[in-house]
């Protein structure tokens, strides 16, 4: 089975089209064709099936799906480290969730990097979950999750602690502190399941007597800086972690709503393997732990 073909098959899968696909990647359609049919007599499946709104995925091709980008990854990194080991470079991967990678890392990977010249370093996001498989598996050196990760091939450290607030646009029509019940009066701004912070304030506001069904929902975003964003429209209130709206509270374009009884805390911890054969990497991940908290920008 060819890597390209993979590849090839995850496109067509993204695109919904063979000739789009075929185009675009400068190939013949009936010979992109045939390679996916080399392909599914080499898995023994079916994986395409042609519709009216173009190519839909069997089954066994939305499971196809799910591993090509990680085959994509795996093959990536493969040859980032071949190429490091002729070309004497060194990368160093960390992967964190989204706020933290966006709103907490940045300052300290610039100190770590001065810290360690040598080495080029990635960082990337990803849901906590995924944190820990990419840890396990080996493919990033260093992960930032919320809580901790239950694998005994992990070491999980306290990294910082973050509080999630309610937040509005500074001239935004709403007291300074109010109690959940009166909150159901407000268009509320949401982040989506894939949000660690989203899942805490869930779990948080049912054990409350609050869940979130009873709110006005105005809708659920897929990035914190979409959520800031509708708020410093106008559009409504919403739930975020302190951290990513810092900036934006210390220039007063938001502030923050007091929530009566409300207190919700939590916990990033820093998540690497028990065991490492590389000293240099150990060095780093002892480095970056140490001194994460007095560098988170």
């Amino acid at each position: 089975m060819l890597l390209e073909h993979i590849i090839m098959f995850y496109k067509i899968a993204e695109e919904k089209s063979i000739s789009k696909v075929a185009g675009s990647n400068h190939i013949s359609q009936p010979a992109l064709s045939q390679q996916m049919q080399r392909l599914e007599e080499e898995l023994n499946v079916k994986l395409l099936e042609r519709s009216n709104r173009g190519i839909e995925l069997t089954r066994a091709g939305q499971v196809l799906h799910k591993y090509a980008l990680q085959f994509m990854h795996l093959y990536s990194a493969l040859k980032e480290e071949l190429d490091n080991l002729s070309t004497g470079n060194n990368t160093f991967h960390i992967t964190a969730t989204s706020v933290a990678c966006n709103y907490a890392l940045p300052c300290s990977l610039y100190k770590v990097n001065r810290q360690f010249p040598d080495y080029t370093f990635h960082l990337s996001s990803a849901p906590s979950r995924d944190v820990a498989r990419q840890v396990l598996d080996g493919r990033t050196d260093l992960g930032f999750i919320v809580g901790t990760a239950d694998s005994p091939e992990l070491i999980c450290k306290p990294a910082y602690q973050d509080k999630i607030h309610l937040v509005a646009r500074s001239d935004y029509l709403i007291s300074s502190q109010i109690t959940l019940e009166i909150l159901k009066n407000y268009p509320l701004i949401l982040l989506d399941e894939s949000f660690s912070s989203y899942r805490l304030l869930r779990n948080y506001m049912k054990q409350s007597g609050y869940p979130v069904g009873s709110f006005k929902v105005l809708y659920h975003l897929d990035s914190t800086e979409s959520v800031k964003s509708a708020v410093q429209a106008g559009h409504g209130v919403a739930f975020l972690p302190y951290i990513a709206v810092k900036k934006e509270l210390y220039q007063k374009q938001l502030k923050i709503v007091e929530i009566e009884h409300f207190d919700l805390d939590y916990g990033v911890y820093s998540v690497y393997k028990n065991t490492s054969s590389d000293a240099r990497t150990n060095e780093i991940i002892d480095y970056f732990v140490s001194n994460i908290s007095k560098n988170i920008c």
